[in-house]
């Protein structure tokens, strides 16, 4: 794997929460906080079918997300802003992996996992910016995959 790839990886699995944007079905932007989990650079989380979220990505599964630790400084910022392609996991097999997997990095939330309308969304990723300020402002590796 990339070098730059393999900090992206590295990067995804030391966090919890990302926020995702999708679009409306009149194409306006909307941004949901998200708890994933990530195996290598796919990340999947948990949603109802009743979500906006779940509504918009059935519509349009284009989606873009962004993951970085707040900071004062601006040499200290380090991101991943990710677009990807969105679809809903049918595989049980799969579908299983992942609700374990989020119930140990998310136990307090397990309950959630339960609801009989939640379906584990799965976002393939198209590229990726990922930005490193501690290498001069701007700093940025553009990454497709």
């Amino acid at each position: 794997m990339d070098d730059i790839k393999e900090q992206i990886v590295n990067y995804l699995s030391k966090r919890k929460f990302l926020t995702l944007a999708t679009s409306s079905k009149d194409g306006e932007p909307l941004t949901h906080p998200i708890a994933y989990v990530n195996k290598e650079e796919i990340v999947y989380f948990s949603t109802g079918t009743q979500t906006r979220k779940y509504k918009n990505i059935i519509k349009n599964p284009n989606v873009a997300y962004s993951i970085y630790d707040p900071t004062e400084h601006l040499d200290e910022v380090i991101s991943v802003q990710m677009q990807g392609k969105a679809s809903s996991l049918t595989n049980k097999k799969e579908i299983n992996e992942i609700n374990k997997m989020l119930k140990q990095k998310f136990p307090h939330m397990s309950h959630l996992i339960k609801e009989p309308d939640s379906v584990i969304i799965k976002i393939s990723p198209k590229s990726c910016y990922f930005m490193d300020y501690s290498k001069g402002f701007g700093y940025r590796d553009n990454i497709e995959y």
